[in-house]
C-alpha cells in the first residue's frame, strides 16, 4: 500500500475517533479508555483499516467513504473495483463527496464503471442539492458539454450562475468562456470580463492565467492585446505560477509584447525546470525538434524529453516516440523505437499512448495492421477518459467497419467524448452517421447533433452542416441558405465557419457555385479582426497564389510566407505546391538562396538547377527517400519546406 493510501487510512480514523468520542461525551460520562501503545506506523495502520472496516460495516458514512478513496486510488484494478459499492454506500447514508465523487465516476467511466450520464447528473444533482458549489460547476459544465438542446443550456446556465453568485471562482471563469465564445448564447465580452473579474478580485492565478490567455490570442469582439496579457503573466508567475511563467518565455521566444530572444525563452524555460516544472522540459525539447526558432538538433531534444520522462512525465515518451517516427537530421527514423516508447508510456497510463497505438494499428502506420489490438487500446484509453479515443472508437461503430454499424456503440462513445469535455467529437461523429451505413435510420439524429452543437456554439458545427447540405447528405434552403448560415455563424465568432465560407467563394462548389475570388476577399476583409492576422495572411496567399504567377505575385507571397509561423508557412507551401506550383518552387528557391544552397535566379523555375539543389539538401539531410517521387511531392515539400523555414546555422 502507498504512503499516501496510508495516510489516509490514518486521518479518517482519527476523525472517526474523534467523532464518535464527542458523541459518546455527550451521551454520558465515561471512563478515559484504554489508549493502545503507538509502536509502529505499520502498527497504527492496522488498528485504523480493522477501525475504519468496522465502522464501514456499521453503516458509517465517513467510513466508507475513506475507504473508497483508498479503493480508487490503488493501481489494482481489482481493488479499484471494491470502491464504487463503498462510495455508493456513503452517497445513500447522506454523505456529500461521496456523490460528488461518483457524479465524477460515472461521468468519465472508469473503477470497472461504464460512463452513465444519467446516473452522473443523478449524483451530481444530489451533492448540488446538498449544497455542493463543487457540483454545481461540474453538473453545470456537463450539461453545457453533453445536452446541445436549449433546455440542456438552460439548467447549465442556471447551475453555473448559482454557483458563481455564491462565490465559485471556478463557475466564474466557466462562464466567462461560455459568454466570451458565445457558447449557446449571444456573445457578450462584458459579461464575460465581469465574470472574469470574480477570480481577479480573488486574486486566484487560474483567473489571471486564463484572462491572459484570452488578452494574448483576443477573441471574438476583443482584439488581442499582448502587453497587458505579458502583465497577467507577470502577476501569476510571482505568485508561483509554473504556466504563466512558460508564457512568459513563450512570448519572449515569438517576440509578443517583448523584443525577441530566443536565447532569453530558453534561460528561463531551464530555470523553470530546475524549479521541477516538467512540461518547461517538453516545451525545450520542442524548441530544438520543430527547428521554427532554432536550427534543429534531434541530440538536444531527445536530451530535454527524456530529462522529462525521468521525472515521471510521460509525455517525453510520447514526443521521443513522435521523434522517431518522423526522424531528423541525425536522428534517423526507427519504428521499434517509437513502439517500444508508446507501448511504455501506454502502461503506465497515458492515454495519449494508448490512442496513438490504437490508430496506428488501424492504419498500418507501423507496417502491420492489428484491429482487435487497436480497439482494445482505443476502448481502455476512453474508459480512462479520453475524449479523442471515444469519438475514434464512435466514428468506427458508424462506419462499418472493422466491425458491423451500431447505433447504440456510437451513442455510447458519443456520450463519453461529450462528457469528457470533447465537444467538437459531436461534428465527426455526425457526419460519419449522415454519410456511413446508419445514415438510412438516422439521419435525422445526426442532423439534430449538428443542429444542437452549432446553436451550443461549438466551433465549426455550421461549416460541417454546410459542407454535408452541399453534400446532399441533408436539406438545405439552396446554396444561398448556407451562405446565410456561415455568415452569421462568422458574425457570431466561428473561425472555422467564417474560413469555410472564403475558401467557398474562392474555389466555389462544382456546379452549385461557381468561384468567386473578389466576393472571397471582400468577406476576408471584413473578418480579418475576428481570425486574427496568421489565418488572414494564409487567406491572402491563398487567393493571390490563385490569381497570377507573375514576378510581382511571386514577390508578395515570399514576403507574405516569411511573416508566418513555421506550421502556418508549411500549409502554405502545400497549398502553392497543388495549386501554384511556380510560386511554391520561388519560396523554396528563396530559402535555398539564403543559405547558400542555390545560385541561380529566383523565377520559380523548375529547372535543372534548381533540382540539383533540391537534391543536394535532401541528401544532405539523409533524406533521399522521401524527396525520391519528385520535388512537387508532400514528402520533398517536408523536408525542403521545414529546412529552409528554419534559422539558419
Amino acid at each position: 500500500m502507498s504512503s499516501a493510501a496510508k495516510i489516509a487510512f490514518v486521518t479518517a480514523l482519527c476523525m472517526s475517533v474523534g467523532t464518535q468520542w464527542s458523541v459518546a461525551q455527550e451521551a454520558a460520562p465515561q471512563a478515559a479508555p484504554e489508549i493502545p501503545a503507538v509502536t509502529s506506523f505499520d502498527a497504527l495502520l492496522q488498528s485504523a483499516v480493522q477501525d475504519l472496516e468496522t465502522s464501514a460495516g456499521d453503516s458509517g458514512a465517513m467510513a466508507s467513504m475513506a475507504l473508497a478513496r483508498v479503493a480508487f486510488a490503488s493501481t489494482d484494478p481489482a481493488i479499484q473495483v471494491t470502491g464504487i459499492p463503498l462510495a455508493e454506500k456513503a452517497a445513500e447514508l447522506g454523505a456529500v463527496e461521496a456523490n460528488l465523487l461518483l457524479g465524477d465516476v460515472y461521468r468519465r467511466g472508469g473503477f470497472g464503471a461504464a460512463p452513465d450520464l444519467v446516473r452522473a447528473k443523478g449524483y451530481l444533482e444530489a451533492a448540488f442539492e446538498d449544497g455542493s458549489l463543487q457540483a454545481a460547476v461540474a453538473l453545470g459544465t456537463l450539461y453545457f458539454d453533453s445536452d446541445f438542446t436549449a433546455e440542456g443550456r438552460k439548467r447549465g446556465l442556471e447551475l453555473l450562475t448559482a454557483a458563481a453568485d455564491e462565490g465559485s471562482i471556478e463557475a466564474a471563469n466557466a462562464l466567462a468562456n461560455v459568454y466570451l465564445y458565445g457558447k449557446g448564447v449571444p456573445i457578450d465580452t462584458n459579461k464575460a470580463l465581469h465574470y472574469f473579474g470574480v477570480g481577479l478580485v480573488s486574486n486566484s492565478n487560474n483567473s489571471i492565467v486564463a484572462l491572459g490567455d484570452v488578452l494574448r490570442g483576443g477573441a471574438a469582439n476583443l482584439q488581442p492585446n499582448p502587453d497587458v496579457a505579458m502583465e497577467f503573466f507577470q502577476h501569476a508567475a510571482r505568485q508561483g505560477d509554473l504556466g504563466a511563467g512558460r508564457r512568459i518565455a513563450d512570448m519572449h521566444l515569438r517576440g509578443e509584447a517583448v523584443t525577441q530572444s530566443v536565447p532569453l525563452a530558453i534561460t528561463m524555460l531551464t530555470d523553470l525546470a530546475k524549479k521541477g516544472d516538467t512540461n518547461s522540459y517538453i516545451a525545450l525539447g520542442d524548441i530544438f525538434a520543430r527547428g521554427e526558432f532554432v536550427a534543429t538538433d534531434g541530440a538536444r531534444a531527445i536530451e530535454y524529453f527524456k530529462s522529462a520522462e525521468a521525472l515521471g512525465n510521460t509525455t517525453g515518451m510520447i514526443r521521443l516516440a513522435e521523434l522517431y517516427i518522423n526522424g531528423l537530421p541525425g536522428t534517423p527514423v526507427d519504428i521499434g523505437q517509437a513502439i517500444d516508447l508508446y507501448t511504455q508510456a501506454a502502461e503506465l497510463g497515458n492515454t495519449s499512448a494508448k490512442r496513438a497505438l490504437g490508430r496506428a494499428f488501424l492504419t498500418g502506420q507501423f507496417g502491420t495492421t492489428d484491429p482487435r489490438r487497436a480497439i482494445a487500446l482505443l476502448e481502455d484509453a476512453a474508459r480512462l477518459g479520453d475524449g479523442q479515443a471515444a469519438k475514434d472508437l464512435a466514428v468506427l461503430y458508424a462506419s462499418n467497419e472493422p466491425f458491423p454499424a451500431n447505433y447504440g456503440e456510437v451513442k455510447t462513445y458519443l456520450d463519453l467524448a461529450l462528457a469528457v469535455g470533447n465537444t467538437g467529437a459531436a461534428l465527426d461523429i455526425a457526419a460519419a452517421i449522415a454519410t456511413g451505413p446508419l445514415a438510412r435510420t438516422h439521419r435525422e439524429d445526426a442532423r439534430l447533433l449538428l443542429t444542437g452543437a452549432m446553436d451550443g456554439g461549438v466551433p465549426g458545427a455550421a461549416a460541417t452542416l454546410a459542407r454535408l447540405q452541399l453534400d446532399g447528405a441533408f436539406p438545405a434552403q439552396g446554396v444561398g441558405g448556407v451562405i446565410s448560415m456561415l455568415n452569421n455563424a462568422a458574425k457570431a465568432g466561428d473561425i472555422d465557419s467564417a474560413r469555410f465560407l472564403i475558401g467557398l467563394y474562392r474555389d466555389g462548389y462544382g456546379l452549385l457555385l461557381p468561384p468567386d475570388p473578389a466576393a472571397a476577399s471582400d468577406f476576408l476583409n471584413s473578418v480579418a479582426a475576428s481570425i486574427g492576422p496568421e489565418a488572414t495572411t494564409v487567406e491572402r496567399i491563398h487567393l493571390e497564389a490563385l490569381r497570377s504567377e507573375d514576378a510581382d505575385t511571386l514577390a508578395s507571397v515570399g514576403e507574405q510566407i516569411s511573416t508566418l509561423s513555421k506550421a502556418s508557412a508549411i500549409q502554405v507551401l502545400d497549398i502553392l505546391r497543388r495549386k501554384n506550383a511556380r510560386a511554391y518552387v520561388y519560396v523554396l528557391q528563396k530559402g535555398l538562396s539564403s543559405r547558400g544552397q542555390y545560385s541561380g535566379p529566383l523565377s520559380g523555375t523548375l529547372d535543372a538547377t534548381t533540382i540539383r539543389a533540391f537534391n543536394a539538401v535532401c541528401s544532405a539531410l539523409s533524406a533521399e527517400r522521401a524527396c525520391a517521387p519528385g520535388p512537387l511531392t508532400r514528402g520533398a515539400l517536408l523536408t525542403l519546406g521545414n529546412y529552409v523555414l528554419q534559422p539558419a546555422t
